[in-house]
């Protein structure tokens, strides 16, 4: 966490420093948001339940006229989801559920529109693409047998371990909000386009060589500086 939070504040002294040497129009503003998500996948023939995480970051724009502007973030962001499954053994019953963790430096860049309201207090509209990394993250498979002699088991792995998904994740991202003076509330879906799964692989096998893609929805306040 502690790296996360030095290349987090590495990343805010170059936008500072973009931002000092823009004096008149275009201009850069700086800010910072943080919020919650819910993630999943779009893994086909599963069960699955959305997993709630959430994101901190530092954002900038860049304004192109008088409504557009480009943005960008760079937030420290978890995603997800959790996998359920049943199947008989033996007269019995065996209940397996897989949770993927994950983390992520996300990286979003995007057109946004923005709409006067009232002094002070605008309405936004952007959409573009983003792109993330992998840094960490963990995924835990749990199986538990009824009506059978068999010892329920728990086995964790790295998210992004040879035998995990892929690190890089790239997709589309859009969204709407408001800003009121220097505070904005915000809603944005993002959707994966690459398939994170790695064929051949011990995680590739369970999934049934199925595609593995993010997609998710986060809520988050920020404030520009």
């Amino acid at each position: 966490m502690k790296n996360i939070l030095k290349l987090l504040f590495a990343t805010f002294l170059l936008f500072q420093s973009l931002c000092l040497s823009a004096q008149d129009e275009p201009y850069f503003r700086l800010g910072v948001k943080a919020g919650g998500n819910l993630y999943t996948s779009t893994l086909k023939g599963a069960t699955k339940k959305v997993m709630p995480g959430y994101q901190i970051g530092l954002t900038a724009e860049y304004a192109l006229s008088e409504t557009g502007y480009l943005q960008t973030e760079v937030t420290f962001t978890t995603k997800g989801t959790v996998m359920k499954g049943s199947q008989s053994i033996d007269g019995g019953t065996g209940k397996w559920s897989e949770r993927f963790n994950m983390q992520y430096i996300n990286v979003p860049l995007m057109m946004t529109y923005k709409l006067e309201i009232d002094t002070d207090f605008k309405a936004y509209f952007r959409g573009g693409l983003y792109g993330a990394y992998g840094i960490g993250g963990k995924t835990t498979l749990k199986t538990e047998y009824k009506g059978v002699d068999t010892e329920n088991t728990k086995t964790e792995k790295d998210t992004f371990g040879k035998d995990g998904l892929k690190k890089f994740d790239a997709g589309v991202r859009f969204g709407t909000g408001l800003e009121f003076e220097k505070f904005s509330v915000g809603f944005d879906f993002e959707y994966g386009i690459l398939d994170l799964s790695r064929r051949n692989s011990d995680l590739s096998t369970l999934l049934d060589d199925r595609a593995y893609r993010n997609k998710g929805a986060s809520l988050s306040v920020g404030y520009r500086f």
